[in-house]
């Protein structure tokens, strides 16, 4: 049954006449029988009859007031299904086939960081079910996440293989140069067996922590990372490191570029041992003992002259703007290029002043309080004082302070005198410590073994500032992706548990890497929380017992953001219609 148009024209006017049609067969013939005749109608009427026709003939179609139709739950989707998708691309699905909760965990951490134990509760608020084939997440064990990490914990060295050869599948042809640091991260709780007492990049130091070492392509990918005791200091993680990426990815040629805090003489042997190449930066005072930067700049830069010594000393301008100058010495097979950073050298030269200032300051009100002082002052409790201040504003190598005896008469209100020891400051300056102080401001030193006729000295200096990409992965690992605190207390859970989170950091980074192919200004949190937008919503008709699943309709900024990421497919209709009919069962 159907509305059918029929046209016809009378005194030159156009007339239209509408008829509810039913079709038939008739001797193997399809004949139309008129049930109703409904007259002239305007295109809203009869799109409206139409529509009634439709719903009288598909049970499907339903015919609702607008305010009859609610939505009464909703689950994330999008996010989800373009997570899943790249984890997908990278294959991750094959190697975890018989763990289909590491999934799970990785896409949480991306999307919205729980505690493990609250996982199962998390998915069933998500279409992640769906993907996994988990026919009723509400019958889930929720303590079964913490025998996947127990699993997952073995796996690593695999793991590691695996993503150094997805990584080498796409880029067949990238060089082997990567980038190396190390981070900390605190642990709270019972204690675990690894987590100790050390150096913390958290400002945690009252915090047993563990040490996360990272190796990242200069793509930004993570494929090797080590987690070890709390006090674990960085030069010493180097030897072990050539040792074991050699042996679990058979590099031959590799290039290191790490922090200068693992420069060391054995390290570098080590390096060249393997005939590894590397890019690093001295440490200032290392910088201070070289023959080469006495020949360089044999007296201090000043805000005047800066300009004439680096002509007279022969620097180069690293760019038209001149903001950069860098000089190279080669000494034994290694480089050197010392580079004076014109803004940096503003910057430490004023504070400087800034802090000399700052500590008259104080010193001038302390001397007052110690004036007017009611008590015995105690002078082991001064000493730490004024030492704390001198390091706080980096004047101890420069300025000392002299602390010196002052007894004087207090009369309470009764008309009675007691003495009161107390002290005085006074701070002398070492213009000859402050003047070698001075001479490295500004200054940094990068030492490469890297063959001087195919990478220049400014490929050097680009390569380590391109450093900076691991100390990014740590940002994003620790704030965004929640790597800190660590509650959990077994060694080999607390290892799982950063597996999970530099695995989500690569799921992160290839989002982020994508988004920059297309040039799209997008951070890669709020393309996830763009992604967010797009939910599966349960609509329902009141007062019936109706109901179905659609999802929110994408907007043209989702699809644009979807076309950047090649995920576009995960909104096609017959990629949507399997996970909401998977769906139905928990939604």
């Amino acid at each position: 049954m159907f509305l059918k148009k029929s046209i016809f024209k009378r005194n030159n006017k156009i007339y239209c006449h509408y008829k509810i049609v039913e079709s038939y067969r008739e001797d193997g013939k399809v004949k139309h029988r008129i049930l109703f005749n409904v007259g002239t109608l305007s295109d809203e009427q009869a799109e409206r009859l139409r529509i009634t026709l439709n719903a009288h003939n598909n049970p499907d179609i339903i015919v609702s007031k607008p305010e009859q139709i609610v939505v009464t739950k909703h689950a994330a989707y999008l996010d989800v299904a373009v997570l899943n998708h790249l984890w997908h691309e990278w294959h991750f699905h094959q190697f975890f086939s018989k763990d289909q909760w590491v999934e799970a965990l990785v896409i949480n951490r991306c999307i919205d960081p729980k505690a493990k134990i609250n996982i199962k509760d998390w998915m069933e608020k998500t279409v992640i079910p769906a993907y996994l084939g988990i026919d009723d997440p509400t019958k889930l064990d929720k303590f079964e996440v913490y025998r996947t990490l127990d699993r997952l914990h073995k796996s690593e060295g695999e793991l590691q293989t695996f993503l150094f050869h997805q990584i080498k599948n796409r880029w067949p042809h990238t060089e082997n140069a990567f980038f190396y640091d190390i981070t900390s991260s605190y642990l709270t709780g019972s204690r675990c067996v690894i987590a100790k007492l050390g150096y913390s990049r958290d400002h945690r130091p009252d915090c047993e922590q563990i040490v996360i070492a990272l190796m990242i392509t200069p793509e930004g990918y993570p494929f090797y990372w080590r987690v070890m005791p709390g006090n674990t200091q960085d030069i010493t993680t180097i030897k072990p490191l050539i040792e074991d990426v050699k042996a679990r990815f058979a590099l031959k040629n590799c290039t290191m570029v790490f922090d200068r805090g693992m420069v060391s003489t054995d390290n570098i042997v080590a390096l060249e041992c393997e005939k590894w190449t590397y890019v690093s930066a001295m440490d200032r005072d290392e910088i201070k003992k070289a023959d080469f930067f006495n020949t360089a700049l044999p007296e201090s830069v000043t805000p005047d002259n800066y300009e004439q010594i680096m002509v007279m000393q022969e620097f180069l301008p690293f760019d038209e703007n001149a903001f950069l100058y860098y000089r190279e010495f080669i000494i034994d097979d290694r480089r050197y290029i010392l580079t004076f950073d014109v803004a940096r050298f503003f910057d430490e030269h004023h504070a400087q002043l800034n802090n000399v200032a700052y500590f008259v300051q104080w010193l001038t009100v302390k001397n007052q309080s110690l004036r007017e002082a009611k008590k015995k002052r105690c002078q082991s409790l001064l000493e730490r004082e004024v030492a704390a201040m001198l390091k706080r504003k980096h004047l101890k190598k420069w300025v000392s302070v002299n602390i010196e005896p002052y007894d004087f008469e207090v009369i309470n209100k009764r008309g009675n005198s007691r003495t009161i020891q107390s002290f005085q400051l006074s701070y002398t300056i070492n213009t000859v410590a402050q003047k070698n102080e001075q001479r490295i401001h500004g200054i940094t030193c990068f030492i490469t073994n890297l063959d001087v006729t195919s990478h220049t000295a400014i490929d050097i200096i680009q390569w380590y500032r391109r450093k900076n990409k691991v100390e990014e992965a740590f940002h994003e690992i620790k704030d965004h992706l929640d790597l800190r605190p660590i509650y959990l207390t077994r060694e080999q859970r607390v290892m799982a548990h950063v597996i999970i989170c530099v695995l989500a950091y690569f799921i992160f980074n290839d989002i982020e890497y994508r988004l920059k192919q297309n040039d799209l200004a997008y951070s890669t949190e709020e393309v996830i929380g763009t992604l967010r937008e797009c939910l599966v919503n349960r609509l329902a008709i009141q007062q019936t017992n109706r109901s179905w699943l659609s999802i929110t309709q994408p907007s043209s900024q989702l699809k644009e953001i979807l076309h950047a990421l090649k995920c576009e497919v995960v909104i096609d209709k017959k990629r949507v219609e399997p996970v909401l009919k998977a769906a139905e069962c928990w939604l």
